[in-house]
């Protein structure tokens, strides 16, 4: 396997500094992106200013190319974000919150897989995370009323999809956990991989990716000699001693399908050692474009810990505006490899 170096890490949207999201947003996380009718697009979970979580979109300007970093999240007449297949009632599965969102074109069919979340718990088991999906119709994209892939009664979270379609088959690699790593936890993450015929009911998943290993999602690409995957474990949000590493690892295989078909893995970013601030605690929600000897990888970094008012104060030193209060603050960026 090649080796890989970083030549730029570039923020996009950030929570804690600039650039920000605005347009009715706080954050954004988890992008995916792809050229979709000749413009590069970017979707994106996004924590709104009404305190829930929803899927957007960003494009790059016509013609642009993919390191131009001047991405334009589709906004209403009130200039506020777009909301992509938002969930009609607060009774709804997945009312509390839809991220991670994965974008794929099938047979006449494009769609939007990502993770939903109907409790108010966002980890442990009654967090409940299950999978489901959009559709684009009439120029417009329509929820599915229900989740497509739920977990089972040892780990009832699914959540975190890379879906393909390749091969006359619908693909699917997913995060199998009892729920996301909360405060002082270490992280209890399966990563798991099952097929389908139409993309909607799915065959008993296999372990792709075990506890040990403890990725929490990953990206793949097309290559000339197969597949190329890229995989990242989920930041350690909360500052936690001691916590796995963190960074990006990379793998490749000519053909799709079980865990033994792909080389051992290397790692193509450690974050734990001379990171940027941003992205210190560690990156996920991955997405990969390839440009012969150039990928370029976009995920979402964990700013190193810094408690809320000591973030404030130093921006308001600055003449800044403060960060809204959080516990932790994230910035989707663009980190552009060479090969050796």
């Amino acid at each position: 396997m090649s080796e890989w170096l970083l030549a730029e890490a570039s923020p996009l949207f950030s929570m804690f500094g600039d650039p920000r999201p605005g347009h009715g947003l706080m954050g954004v996380s988890d992008p995916d992106v792809h050229l979709r009718d000749g413009t590069w697009t970017m979707f994106l979970g996004a924590f709104t200013t009404r305190f829930v979580v929803r899927i957007v979109e960003a494009r790059l300007p016509a013609d642009a190319a993919i390191t131009d970093d001047s991405w334009n999240l589709i906004i209403d007449r009130r200039k506020r974000a777009v909301e992509l297949g938002a969930p009609p009632d607060r009774r709804a599965w997945d009312a509390a919150g839809m991220h991670t969102p994965s974008y794929v074109k099938g047979p006449d069919v494009e769609r939007i897989y990502y993770a939903g979340r109907g409790s108010r718990k966002i980890t442990g088991p009654d967090s409940r995370y299950a999978i489901g999906c959009l559709e684009h119709r009439d120029g417009a994209w329509h929820r599915l009323p229900g989740p497509v892939l739920t977990g089972d009664a040892a780990r009832p979270s699914a959540l975190e999809p890379l879906v393909l379609h390749a091969d006359g088959r619908w693909r699917m690699w997913f995060l199998s956990a009892i729920g996301e790593t909360g405060r002082g936890e270490q992280p209890d993450y399966e990563l798991r991989y099952t097929e389908s015929d139409d993309g909607i009911r799915w065959e008993a998943p296999e372990t792709f990716a075990t506890l040990e290993e403890g990725f929490f999602d990953n990206a793949v690409s097309s290559r000339a000699e197969g597949w190329r995957m890229v995989l990242a474990r989920g930041t350690n949000l909360y500052g936690t001693t001691p916590f796995p590493g963190q960074g990006l690892w990379l793998t490749e295989a000519a053909t799709l399908g079980e865990r033994a078909a792909w080389s051992p893995l290397r790692r193509l970013l450690d974050t734990d050692t001379g990171a940027e601030d941003w992205y210190a605690a560690g990156v996920c929600g991955p997405a990969m474009v390839a440009e012969s000897d150039t990928l370029h990888v976009f995920a979402t970094g964990t700013h190193t810990p810094t408690p809320w008012w000591r973030a404030a104060l130093s921006r308001l030193r600055a003449r800044r505006r403060p960060p809204a209060p959080s516990p932790y603050f994230l910035t989707t960026g663009r980190f552009t490899f060479h090969r050796v």
